[in-house]
């Protein structure tokens, strides 16, 4: 049986397979689909295709490139900013910046070297783009030219994430560091081993605590400012994915099945198991927590980890579920619907398939 510590170096090599932890089995995958939304409209990354869906009436607003083009594919989650540009990160190693309310490109960003996978951090006009080549490129939207970029020592899978209060952009990498650069010119802060690869998005909290999942069975507590460990909290698998921080409780869960909450000083609040690998981020609004599993089933619980609803969609499941406000959007791979709403209950209340 191949062991996880191999299977983290062939997960570096090809980015079409994903693990089960139960069984430490191979799975193939032909990507797994993005997903974003704004107030009225949800964005999804669809493999050749992004597609605009309006909210209100469940069709399709606009695609991106009007006609697919095997050569360009879309995996990570777009990016909205607060000027209506969507930004979409692309296996043809190009970011794609378009127009939100037309779907028209209008520019791209193309100096990276490798396939982008991971989502950017969007600062004001500034766009952080990890990549597969091991660089984070900052990207000036404004001036659609690149401001500075960073090396790390392997491929970049996470989305970055950022402190105001030092002006820092926190990069999680496969070479098992997280980074802190400046966020104004890129100088290096400090890096800190967590001693196994991070492919989760960090999550940060008002008082510089930086709380990092890692494949070493890990969720870990560093100081935003210095990157000093504070804690370590052993879990049963790798943690694929970042927490979610919420009233001063991490949510995440790892590839056995098991979902965590822990208070910020790494006391355990409560766990739940599931059967099957989460590899989402789960999202949190008012007293209710939202996490899919690898295979094909919604779970809600309340904030006491007791389970309010499962709902079984189909296919299979690797992003995490957004609310847009009283929606729940839910994107399954290798199903015949490519994004499915429930209400916050988790009721199904509609579906959306793109026209061929």
């Amino acid at each position: 049986m191949t062991s996880k510590k191999n299977l983290a170096i062939i997960f570096l090599a090809i980015f079409s397979i994903l693990i089960s932890a139960c069984s430490s089995a191979i799975y193939a995958s032909t990507g797994w689909h993005g997903l974003a939304a704004g107030s009225d409209t949800a964005y999804l990354a669809a493999g050749t295709q992004v597609y605009a869906v309006d909210l209100n009436t469940h069709g399709e607003k606009w695609r991106y490139p009007e006609k697919a083009n095997a050569k360009i594919s879309f995996y990570a989650n777009p990016v909205l900013t607060s000027d209506n540009q969507l930004l979409i990160p692309s296996y043809d190693h190009n970011l794609y910046i378009l127009d939100a309310a037309s779907g028209k490109e209008i520019w791209k960003f193309t100096e990276s070297k490798n396939r982008l996978i991971a989502s950017p951090l969007v600062i004001g006009n500034m766009a952080y783009q990890p990549s597969t080549d091991g660089f984070i490129y900052a990207v000036d939207l404004t001036a659609q030219q690149l401001k500075w970029k960073q090396e790390t020592g392997d491929p970049i899978w996470a989305q970055p994430a950022d402190n105001a209060n030092c002006n820092c952009v926190f990069v999680a990498s496969m070479d098992h560091f997280i980074y802190s650069f400046d966020a104004a010119i890129g100088t290096l802060n400090w890096k800190t081993d967590m001693g196994a690869a991070v492919v989760g998005t960090p999550a940060v909290s008002s008082d510089g605590s930086l709380y990092v999942g890692t494949f070493g069975k890990q969720m870990i507590a560093l100081d935003a400012a210095t990157g000093e460990v504070h804690w370590r909290y052993d879990t049963q698998d790798w943690v694929w994915s970042g927490p979610t921080l919420n009233n001063n409780v991490l949510y995440f869960g790892d590839l056995s099945g098991n979902i965590y909450a822990l208070n910020v000083d790494g006391t355990k609040v409560w766990s739940n198991k599931e059967n099957n690998p989460i590899v989402d981020t789960p999202a949190v609004s008012q007293d209710k927590i939202y996490f899919t599993t690898e295979s094909d089933t919604l779970f809600v619980l309340n904030t006491a980890g007791d389970k309010v609803s499962s709902q079984v969609i189909g296919g299979v499941i690797y992003s995490s579920p957004v609310i847009a406000g009283d929606t729940l959007l839910v994107a399954p791979t290798n199903f015949d619907a490519s994004l499915v709403a429930f209400n916050l209950n988790g009721a199904q209340q509609w579906s959306f398939t793109p026209a061929k």
